[in-house]
Order: structure tokens, then C-alpha cells, then sequence
């Protein structure tokens, strides 16, 4: 028996060693979910630190467009002041106007009192001629005052506003003109507004899609966070089933001691008589033995009920996340709620604007039709003019041919004679008139011929001005906006961009309203292609225009030549002031593309400094993570050294013992070691990221460099190029000069228009000649005596001159292109009339009249001499009406070649608007690249949302894994209870056997009386045990139901996050915050559990050692009674 005793302590020996073994893998365990802690932990701040990081990228945003409305703001006024620019040349045009009638009125009433003096004085020529020249002075005043009204003009002019200064280089131009050119600017402005508001949304696309893919890593984030929790809570699963398993093993463990207490006890009833002391001895050291099993045992079951406590809290934060969760849930209701409330009032919001947008399109309408309407009434007026002109000519056609009648009369009445060198003078007279009303005549004609030309010129032009109006109408009404739509249409994509930014659902409705815009920019392009082909059928064709200029030109020689000079010189200046123009205009397009306005360089600075100051920040908390991490490595350096050190003193204990074996040595210095490689690969790791951090510090220090060399690359190019001060000031001396050398030109212009009144002047003096001769001519019939033949042979001189200037007039006013034909038939009646005068001459020699017929003829011819004045009078008012008028139409060509675009600016014009067609063309492309783009994009949103639903599925199969391994652990744990239950049936048995043995030896009652007592008191002891191994067997029921309701709130919180998945990184951010307080929690758990199993273990042990050495408490001797009668009753 000694022999054997020491075998089944060295047996004993390694069921000692698994607790410090178990020790170590819960060490181990603990020390891989803190770091697992940890690591969340610092996620979570790099999570917190880029959402701040996405707030300031949104304040900036926001800041950006503020500046952006103050500038559309800024435009709103400028627009305002064109507008106030407008209205003061049309009451500019209304006083014109106004004064060009009160000139027609005075024009008028001098003709009538030219009229009335040439009815009462016709036969003091002088004083006729001094009213005449009266009244040809006063018209002189009258023209020299018209000029002045343009000249007016510039001083109302000079309040405008410098936002066009072209418009104050040419006064002399019409209204008409400089609302042209107005309308041709505010074009240019809306367009470049346009352009800028198209950049800004294709920058706001482009701030979109890196939004869109900063969402899409902080969703990949929260996917691997959350694939990081569900490893922790397996491991935190593992863990528990490891507590289980050393539960199970103190259970065995118990019932070994339980097995070798009653092996005990049988070795001293069967050895009590024939052994003595040393029996004893030997009994005692084995109770000894049995007692440190029992503190161990004991302190195992401590650690157990720890455990179980643990586990009660995890369950009770498990209960307060499920609550959180909750209000988190009605939480998220609440703002989807108000974000629908607010996507309602966006809506309404862009319902208001398109209403402002129809109001403002019907204001311009209006604007547009007002202008139509005060065209039409000015080609109404000049029409009405026209039509006054032509009725003059019919009433002198009518007064001709009632003169005619008369001569036809006053023919039977020349039957006498006059005196033959009478009839030569007045024969001489009368062809000398008839010359000089032919050359007259001619030259009225061609006066009148070249007013019509012009006349016909300013009507083209006023119906091509016209065409352009209308074509700028319909491009203002369909590719222009006003504003202030413009303004709130940026407030509703700046909105748009917000909810696209917190929603990724709402790309999809962007990319509607992109295609959207798409078809309205091809809508646009097509009204655009419209109004060129237009404006191609609007202008006339360039060889119909030179033929018509070549017949012109066979028609007005005279007055040609100087209209070409004109011409050329206006072309030359309206050639300056296209360069002029071209010249603002590429100097504008320069300033809006190449150079950056100071509001967006201070801005795009600020910018900068914010991303400066974030980088330094993200460097400081980088420093402090740097020293985190330094002060985790020193700890775990210090951690290493405690280990070493305990490595140390269990070596000296392992020294210093007698019954440890080698082997269990060499396994606690194999797991001992493996600690250690734990720990240098946890350092190694340390130290990799300690080097990565290295390196994204470098990293993040190159990026400032390289931000603080394009920072000084922007300031260098402001600097080279916003142009000084002295350049503009050059070119605004030079645009001085060439406003000096228009004025000059006007006033040349204007001498021209003097010469050409002293011009009408002479032609009157040479009328009041010629009625001087007339007047001549009466008395000289009044004293002589002619022949009645040759009487008659001049009054048919006389029939046909008049028929012949009949003709003349009513072919100025049908064919103009029929003059050289009708001085040809004018030359060939005056040749006839000649041959005639000299037969009447040669008849005249060989007659005599007598004086009664003279004098009758005398007095008729008196009387168709004053018809003739009367005649003469009406024709030189018609001619002075027809010299005004054709001023009139001089002035109005002048003004509508002012008005009117040369070919030159059509061209520049038609290549613009193709240049325009050509963009937009290429902006539609761009925008198909986009929805492309967008549809790709789309696609890869689809392709993500199924990965998510696989990755839901993956989910979802891993709890039906979880769930069976659940299932499997809760089988095995049945079977060990079971087992359990058998182990307690053998135990009863046995002792069934001690009692039958123990009445078998009741005569050796006396001797063996202090055996009783111990046995007694172990019996006790073991009922005790049972009571606690029940205790514990039905906490670890409750445990087991604890872990099953645990489970399957993990299943509901996983359910919980699939589907708060797809909500905005705050939930991800809470759901990762509860996610570490839940494993910190368990973690807990474990530890208690553990802790209460160990102090379990530890009771058990000194309670069984207090057994074996006979120290025994009462009511653990009663509470083990009481368990073996149990027992014995159920196996009963």
C-alpha cells in the first residue's frame, strides 16, 4: 500500500496544473479582446474625426454659395440699371420724336404762308424774293436745330451707369441702335451668366460624386466594423463555452474527490484494526492532499459564479442597448419625418419659382412687344409720310392737267397777230425757261430719285433691324432666364446638393433632372439652329444688293460720290468701333475666364488655411495616437516584464517543489513562451503601425508643401496676369481718342448738311430768276403783237412742254429706273419745238397782226401767265416739300446706316452664334458623358446593394451556423448533466455500501468510535459539496438559459443593424459605440464568472480539506448528510 500511494498522487498531479493552464487562455483571451477594444475604440474616433471633417467640407460649401447669391445679386442690379438705361432712350426717342413733329408743323405752316405771299405779291419779284429768302433762312434754323436734339442726347447719357461704355462713344447713333446694342450686351451678360451657373453645377456635380465615394468607405467602414463585432462576440461565445467546459472539468474534478473520499474511506474501515499510527499518518497526508484539491476545486467554483455575474450584466446592457436602440429607432423616424416635411416645402418652393419664372417670361413678353409695337408705330409714321408725299405729287398731276384744259380753252381765244421780234424775244424767252425748268427738272429727279433709293435702303434696313429684333426676342425668351429665377433656381440645386449629400437615394432624381436638362439644352440647341437659319432668310443675298447698287448708281451720279465718301468714312468708324467692341468683348471674356476674381481667391484661401488648420489638427491627434500608442507598447513592455518575472518565480517554485513532474514543467514553459512570441508579435504590429502613422505623417506633411507651392503658383499667377492699372488707363485714352475723332466727323458731317442747305438755297434764287423772266415775258406780250398761227404753234409748244412735264412727274412717282429714257424724249420734244419756233418765225416775217387781237391776246396770255405762276408757285412749294422731305429721308438713311448691321458684324455675328451652336453641341456631349457616367454609376450602386443583400444572406446564414453550434452545446451540456446524474446515482450507492459496512462492524463501535466522528463529519462535508455541485448545476442552467436569451438578442441586434445598414453614419457610428460598450460588457461578465468559478473552487477545496483533517463545520457535516440521504432516496 505504500508503494501505491505515491502513484496516485503523481496521478493526482496534472489535474492541479489545468487550472493555471485555464488561467493562462483566460489571460489570453482577456488580453486579445481588450486590444480587439482598443482597436474599435480608435475606429470609432477616425470615424468621429472624418464626419467633423464632412461638416466643415459642408460649412465651406455653404459659404460658396452665399458668395455665389451676393454675386447674382450684384448681376440683379446691374440688369436693374440697364433696364432704368432702357426707359431713358425710349423717352429720349418719345422727345424725338416729338420734335421731328413740331418741325413738320412749322414746315408746314411756312408753306402755306409761302403760298398766301406768293398769291398776294406776285408781281413785286424783289419782295417775293426777300420773303423767300426769309423763309429758306428759317428752314436753315430749322435743320441746324434737328442736329441739336442727338447732340442733347450724350449729356442725358453721361448718368449711366459705366457697365457700357461703347454706348457713350457714339452719340450720333439712334435709339433705335444703342437699344440694339443694349439688348446684344445684356445677351453677352445673361450668356456668360449662364456659362458660370453651368460651371458651378458641374463643380457641384463633381463635390457630389467625391461625397457619394466619402460615403461609400464609411459604409465599407461600418460593414467591417460590424464584421469586427460579430468576430468579438464569437470569440466572447467561445469564451463563455470555454467557462462551461472548466465548469464541467470542477464538476469531474469533484466527483474524482468525491470517488477517492470514499476509496478513503473503505481503506480505513477494511485497515482500522490491522494498521495504527501509520495508517493515520498516511491518512492525514492524503486529507492534506484532498484538501488542496478542494481549495482549487473551490476556487474554480468562484470563478464560476463571477462568471455567471458577469454574464447577468452583460444581459441587463444587452436589455439597455435594445431600449437605446429603440429610441435611436423612433429617433430616426422623427427626422425622416421632417425631412419629408421639408422636401414638401422644397417642392412647393419650386412649384412658387416656376410661377415667378412664367411671370417674369410674361414680363418680357410684354417689355418685348411694347418695343415691337413702337417700331411698327416709326415704319407706320414714315409709311404715312410716304403716302402724304404721294398725294402731293397726284394733287400737282391734277393741277397740271386742269392747266392743261385751261390752255386747251385759251387757244380759240389766240387768234391775232403779235410783232415778229416780239415772238423771237419771247420764242428766245420761253426756251431759255424751258432749259432751265428741263435741267431743273432733271435735277429734282435726281434728287428725288436718290431720296427714294435711300428711302428704299432705310426701309431694308429698318425691316433687317426688325428681324434682328425679333430674333434676339426669341433668344432672350428661350435660351435666356431673368435673375433672380436663375438666383432661387441655385438655391434649389444647393438644396438639392444638401439632401444628396445626407441621402444617396436621392441620386437617382438627379440624374432625372440632369437628362432633363439634357433635352432642354437639345431643345435649346434647335431653337438656336432656328433662329440662324432665320436670320440667313432675313438678310438679303449679296448680288441682289450689288445689282440694285449698280442700277442705283447708273441713277444718282451726282450725289453718289459724296454718299460713298460718307459711306466709307462711316464704314471706317463703325470698323473702329466693331474693333473697339471686339476688343471689350475678348477683353470681358479674358476677365471672366482667365482671371479669378479676389472673392474666390479669398475664398479658395480660406479654403486652403481650413484644410492647412485641418491637417494640423488631424497631425496633432495623430501625435497623441503616436504616444498612445507609445504609452500601450511601454505597458505591454512592462506587462512583458511581469510575466518574465512571474516566469522567474514560478520556475523557483517549480525549483523549490518535490512531486512536479517534467513534463507539465516543459508545457508551462512551451505555453509561456508562446505568450511571449504573442507579445513580440503584438509589438511587431505596434511598431508597424507606429511606422505606418510615420508615414502617413509624411504623407500629410508633402500634401501641405504641395498645397503652400500651389498657393504661391495662384498668387504668381494673379499677379501675371490681372493687368495693371496704367493698361486700363491706356486703353481707356485710347477709347477718348477715338470718341474725339467721331465727334470730329460728326461735325463734318454736319458742314456737309450746311452746304447742301446753301445748295437749295441757290436752286431757290435760280427759281425767283426764272419768275423773273416770266414776268418779263408777260410785259413784253403785253406791248407787242404776234400772228395768230404763230399764237397758235406756241400754245401747242407751250401744250406739249406742259404734257411732257406731266409725264415726267407721274414717271418720278411710278419708275424710277426710267430717267436717261425720259431726257432722251425730253431733248427730242425740245429739238422739235425748236424747228417749229424757227417756221413760225420765217411765217412771222411776211405777217401782220392787228392790235385788237394783240391786246386780247396780250390779256390771255396774262392770264395763262399767272396760272403759270400759280403752277410754278405750287411746284416750288412741292419741290421745296419734296427737298425737306428728301433731307428727312437722308437723315433717316443716315440714321438707319447707324442703326443697321454691316455684312461684316452678320458674319461676326453668324459665327458667334455658331461658335455658341458648337458649344452647346459640345456641352451635349458632355452631358452624355455624364449620364453615362451616372448610369455607371447607378450600375455600380445596384451592384453594391446586391453585395449588401449576399452579404444580409451571409449574415443570415451564419446565425442558422450560430444556431446550430447553440443547439450543439446546449446537447452536449444535457449530456454531461445526464452524466452528472449518473456519477451522483454511483456516489449513493457507494455510500448505501459504507453504511451496510459500517452496521456489519457495529460490535468494533467502541474502537472505532473517533472513526465515526471523522467519517461523520466527511459524510457531511460531502453533502455539502452536493449542495453546492446543485447550486451549481442550476446556475448553470440559468447560464445556459441566460446564453440562449442572449443569442438571441444577438440575432435581433444583427437583425437590427442589416437593417439600419443603409441609414446615415451617425446610426453606424451609435450601433458601433453599443457594439464596444456590449463586448466591455461581456467581457465583464467573463471576468466575474470566472472569478466566482475560482472562489467556488477555492470554498470547495478548504472545505475538503477542512474534512480530511477533521475540522469540519456543523452545517457542512449536516448539509453532506443531507445530500447522501437524498441521494440514497432517489436511488431507493
Amino acid at each position: 500500500m505504500k508503494k501505491g500511494q505515491p502513484f496516485k498522487v503523481t496521478n493526482m498531479l496534472p489535474k492541479w496544473s489545468q487550472p493555471n493552464a485555464l488561467e493562462d487562455m483566460s489571460f489570453k483571451t482577456h488580453q486579445k479582446e481588450h486590444r480587439n477594444v482598443q482597436e474599435l475604440e480608435r475606429e470609432n474616433e477616425d470615424l468621429k474625426g472624418r464626419l467633423r471633417e464632412i461638416q466643415q467640407e459642408h460649412r465651406i460649401l455653404l459659404d460658396r454659395i452665399n458668395g455665389l447669391q451676393l454675386q447674382l445679386n450684384e448681376e440683379q442690379m446691374v440688369a436693374d440699371d440697364l433696364e432704368s438705361e432702357k426707359d431713358e432712350l425710349r423717352r429720349l426717342l418719345t422727345a424725338k420724336e416729338k420734335q421731328k413733329e413740331e418741325s413738320s408743323r412749322m414746315l408746314e405752316a411756312l408753306k402755306s404762308k409761302l403760298r398766301f405771299y406768293e398769291g398776294d405779291h406776285g408781281g413785286s419779284g424783289n419782295s417775293f424774293g426777300n420773303r423767300k429768302e426769309d423763309v429758306l433762312l428759317k428752314q436753315g434754323s430749322t435743320y441746324s436745330a434737328e442736329p441739336q436734339a442727338p447732340a442733347s442726347a450724350p449729356a442725358a447719357l453721361q448718368s449711366r451707369s459705366m457697365v457700357r461704355p461703347l454706348e457713350l462713344l457714339s452719340p450720333s447713333l439712334s435709339p433705335a441702335a444703342s437699344e440694339a446694342e443694349a439688348l446684344k450686351r445684356e445677351l453677352g451678360n445673361l450668356r456668360s451668366c449662364y456659362d458660370a451657373a453651368r460651371g458651378e453645377v458641374s463643380r457641384l456635380q463633381l463635390e457630389l460624386s467625391h461625397k457619394a465615394a466619402e460615403c461609400k468607405a464609411l459604409a465599407a467602414e461600418c460593414e467591417r466594423t460590424k464584421q469586427e463585432s460579430d468576430q468579438q462576440i464569437k470569440q466572447l461565445e467561445d469564451a463563455l463555452k470555454d467557462v462551461q467546459k472548466r465548469m464541467f472539468d470542477s464538476e469531474g474534478k469533484v466527483k474524482q474527490m468525491q470517488t477517492h473520499f470514499l476509496a478513503l474511506k473503505d481503506h480505513l474501515t477494511s485497515e482500522a484494526a490491522a494498521t495504527g499510527s501509520k495508517a493515520v499518518e498516511e491518512l492525514k497526508e492524503q486529507l492534506k492532499d484532498t484538501k488542496a484539491k478542494y481549495e482549487g476545486a473551490s476556487a474554480e467554483v468562484g470563478k464560476l459564479r463571477n462568471q455567471l455575474k458577469q454574464n447577468e450584466l452583460l444581459v441587463e446592457e444587452f436589455r439597455r442597448d435594445e431600449a437605446r436602440l429603440v429610441d435611436d429607432n423612433k429617433k430616426l423616424q422623427r427626422e425622416l419625418s421632417m425631412l419629408k416635411v421639408e422636401h414638401e416645402k422644397r417642392e412647393r418652393r419650386a412649384c412658387e419659382a416656376e410661377g415667378q419664372l412664367k411671370e417674369a417670361a410674361a414680363k418680357l413678353a410684354e417689355k418685348l412687344e411694347k418695343v415691337k409695337s413702337s417700331l411698327s408705330g416709326e415704319v407706320e409714321e414714315k409709311a404715312r409720310r410716304l403716302a402724304e408725299a404721294e398725294a402731293e405729287r397726284q394733287k400737282l398731276r391734277t393741277e397740271a392737267q386742269g392747266l392743261r384744259a385751261e390752255l386747251e380753252g385759251q387757244r380759240g381765244q389766240f387768234a391775232q397777230y403779235v410783232r415778229p421780234e416780239e415772238h423771237k424775244q419771247l420764242k428766245v424767252r420761253y426756251e431759255q425757261k424751258a432749259r432751265e425748268l428741263e435741267r431743273v427738272q432733271a435735277e429734282l429727279k435726281h434728287q428725288s430719285q436718290a431720296w427714294q433709293a435711300e428711302a428704299e435702303k432705310a426701309k431694308a434696313g429698318h425691316s433687317l433691324l426688325k428681324q434682328q429684333v425679333e430674333a434676339l426676342r426669341s433668344e432672350m425668351k428661350s435660351q435666356y432666364v431673368p435673375l433672380k429665377i436663375s438666383e432661387e433656381v441655385k438655391r434649389a440645386s444647393d438644396v438639392t446638393v444638401g439632401e444628396l449629400n445626407k441621402k444617396l437615394a436621392e441620386s437617382r432624381e438627379k440624374c432625372q433632372k440632369h437628362s432633363a436638362e439634357a433635352e432642354k439644352l437639345l431643345a435649346e440647341n434647335l431653337r438656336l439652329k432656328e433662329t440662324v437659319g432665320q436670320l440667313q432668310a432675313a438678310y438679303i443675298p449679296r448680288e441682289k444688293h450689288e445689282k440694285e447698287m449698280r442700277a442705283l448708281k447708273l441713277t444718282t451720279a451726282g450725289l453718289e460720290r459724296q454718299l460713298a465718301e460718307l459711306s466709307q468714312k462711316y464704314r471706317e468708324q463703325q470698323a473702329k468701333a466693331s474693333e473697339f467692341a471686339s476688343k471689350n468683348a475678348t477683353l470681358q471674356e479674358t476677365m471672366e475666364e482667365q482671371y479669378v476674381p479676389v472673392a474666390t481667391h479669398e475664398e479658395v484661401k480660406a479654403g486652403l488655411n481650413s484644410t492647412l488648420e485641418r491637417t494640423g489638427q488631424e497631425l496633432l491627434e495623430l501625435k497623441d495616437k503616436m504616444e498612445s500608442v507609445k504609452q500601450e507598447f511601454v505597458r505591454v513592455s512592462d506587462e512583458n516584464g511581469t510575466l518574465k518575472r512571474k516566469l522567474r518565480t514560478l520556475q523557483s517554485q517549480v525549483q523549490g517543489g518535490e512531486y512536479i513532474n517534467t513534463r507539465e514543467h516543459e508545457a508551462k514553459v512551451a505555453a509561456l513562451q508562446k505568450n511571449i512570441q504573442e507579445l513580440q508579435e503584438n509589438g511587431s504590429e505596434m511598431q508597424a503601425k507606429y511606422q505606418a502613422k510615420q508615414e502617413e505623417v509624411a504623407q500629410l506633411h508633402a500634401e501641405i508643401k504641395a498645397q503652400k507651392k500651389e498657393l504661391d503658383m495662384i498668387q504668381e499667377c494673379i499677379n501675371s496676369k490681372y493687368a495693371p492699372l496704367a493698361s486700363f488707363e491706356e486703353k481707356e485714352r485710347c477709347f477718348e481718342e477715338t470718341a474725339k475723332e467721331l465727334r470730329s466727323q460728326l461735325q463734318k458731317e454736319r458742314e456737309q448738311r450746311r452746304e447742301r442747305e446753301e445748295e437749295g438755297k441757290k436752286c431757290s434764287q435760280e427759281n425767283e430768276k426764272l419768275k423773273a423772266r416770266l414776268l418779263s415775258v408777260q410785259n413784253d406780250l403785253q406791248q407787242n403783237y404776234v400772228l395768230a398761227e404763230k399764237s397758235h404753234e406756241m400754245e401747242r409748244m407751250f401744250a406739249s412742254k406742259m404734257d411732257g412735264l406731266n409725264k415726267q412727274l407721274c414717271e418720278l412717282q411710278q419708275k424710277f429706273a426710267e430717267i436717261q429714257c425720259e431726257k432722251e424724249r425730253l431733248q427730242e420734244e425740245s429739238a422739235r419745238q425748236r424747228s417749229e419756233a424757227r417756221e413760225a418765225e420765217s411765217r412771222l416775217h411776211g405777217q401782220y397782226v392787228p392790235l385788237e387781237q394783240v391786246e386780247a391776246l396780250e390779256r390771255q396770255l396774262g392770264r395763262t401767265i399767272e396760272e403759270l405762276k400759280g403752277e410754278l408757285s405750287s411746284k416750288e412749294a412741292s419741290c421745296q416739300q419734296e427737298v425737306q422731305k428728301s433731307q428727312e429721308l437722308q437723315q433717316e438713311m443716315a440714321d438707319l446706316k447707324a442703326a443697321s448691321v454691316p455684312l461684316a458684324e452678320h458674319l461676326r455675328i453668324k459665327e458667334g452664334l455658331e461658335r455658341e451652336a458648337s458649344a452647346a453641341k459640345s456641352a451635349l456631349r458632355e452631358k452624355e458623358g455624364e449620364s453615362q457616367e451616372r448610369a455607371e454609376k447607378v450600375a455600380k450602386l445596384q451592384s453594391e446593394i446586391q453585395s449588401a443583400k449576399e452579404a444580409l444572406w451571409e449574415l443570415e446564414s451564419r446565425e442558422v451556423v450560430g444556431m446550430a453550434e447553440h443547439k450543439m452545446v446546449k446537447s452536449k451540456l444535457e449530456g454531461q448533466v445526464g452524466s452528472m446524474a449518473e456519477k451522483l446515482a454511483e456516489l449513493s450507492r457507494k455510500l448505501e455500501a459504507a453504511q451496510q459496512a459500517r452496521m456489519e462492524e457495529a460490535p468494533t463501535k467502541d474502537k472505532k468510535e473517533p472513526l465515526q466522528s471523522r467519517n461523520f463529519s466527511i459524510e457531511q462535508e460531502i453533502k455539502d459539496q452536493k449542495e453546492r455541485c446543485d447550486k451549481s448545476l442550476s446556475t448553470i442552467a440559468e447560464l445556459q438559459k441566460r446564453i440562449q436569451e442572449s443569442a438571441k438578442q444577438v440575432e435581433a441586434k444583427d437583425n437590427k443593424l442589416t437593417y439600419n445598414s443603409g441609414l446615415p453614419t451617425k446610426r453606424q457610428s451609435q450601433q458601433v459605440e453599443v457594439l464596444q460598450a456590449q463586448v466591455k460588457t461581456l467581457q465583464q461578465q467573463l471576468a466575474d464568472a470566472e472569478r466566482q468559478h475560482q472562489e467556488v473552487i477555492s470554498i470547495y477545496r478548504t472545505h475538503l480539506l477542512s474534512a480530511v483533517q477533521g475540522h469540519m463545520d456543523e452545517d457542512v457535516q449536516a448539509a453532506l448528510l443531507q445530500i447522501i440521504r437524498m441521494r440514497q432516496g432517489l436511488v431507493c
